[in-house]
């Protein structure tokens, strides 16, 4: 029972392609046994604004906060404070916005939790997206080296400006994890569950029990759960499968 309070601890859902509040009660109603925390991504954030972090909230799960703050230091300072204010458990910001920005980032937060009492979430800084591979990388960002140099190099400058962990692949995890210190947290999206796959536009895909063996801290699971026919039978095989990584 331990086990399995702990492995759903590890399970973000991704609410995505939802058009209604209703439709996230529904899905919510599905799947609330099986995973322990809901990421709120861009889609949903424009569409309903704060009031669907309160929603979401009110079904007693933590959530993740997925607006990627990517700005001059001084805006996603501010950012930073007004996400601190919804009480969320996590958010993110771009490791590609340097170290001044990823350091405005955890002043922003400091600074809201300290004023108004409020806890400090963590911060977590995005390295590669598991949309890019290598290929992509190299002929269309023009970033050179392989994946894993990069991410390890921006890993270490997410460490140096004090935040929690990075966003990464769960392909990525196994050969940095050596190199930070063992609290350093891997949000790792593009996972796919043991029988459903995730989004044809992810490019690094892991399964739940990998992930978790390689290292994973949290794993961000989608359109594995959201799109299949019966998403409780999903969302229970990725938290078996999760077990599995724990055993």
């Amino acid at each position: 029972m331990k086990n399995e309070q702990l492995a759903r601890s590890k399970i973000c859902l991704a609410l995505d392609n939802l058009q209604e509040t209703r439709d996230l009660e529904r899905l919510l109603e599905e799947v609330l046994p099986v995973v322990g925390m809901l990421k709120i991504g861009k889609e949903l954030f424009t569409r309903f604004g704060v009031d669907i972090v309160k929603l979401a909230q009110g079904f007693g799960l933590e959530i993740f906060l997925d607006l990627k703050f990517h700005d001059i230091p001084n805006t996603v300072k501010g950012a930073a404070y007004a996400a601190t204010q919804l009480g969320v458990y996590l958010f993110n910001v771009h490791a590609s916005g340097g170290l001044a920005m990823m350091k405005a980032a955890r002043e922003g937060a400091l600074a809201a939790s300290q004023e108004r009492g409020l806890r400090m979430p963590k911060i977590v800084a995005v390295t590669v997206l598991t949309s890019i591979d290598q290929q992509i990388m190299n002929t269309e960002v023009r970033v050179p080296g392989t994946i894993d140099t990069q991410v390890l190099h921006l890993a270490q400058l997410t460490h140096q400006a004090g935040l929690d962990g990075i966003v990464c692949s769960a392909a990525d995890v196994k050969a940095i994890r050596q190199e930070l210190p063992p609290d350093f947290l891997y949000v790792t999206p593009g996972i796919q569950g043991p029988t459903t796959t995730a989004g044809s536009d992810q490019k690094r895909v892991y399964t739940p029990h990998a992930a978790i063996r390689d290292g994973a801290s949290i794993l961000v699971v989608g359109r594995a759960i959201t799109a299949a026919p019966d998403r409780f039978a999903a969302g229970r095989a990725v938290l078996d499968d999760t077990l599995k990584g724990l055993e």
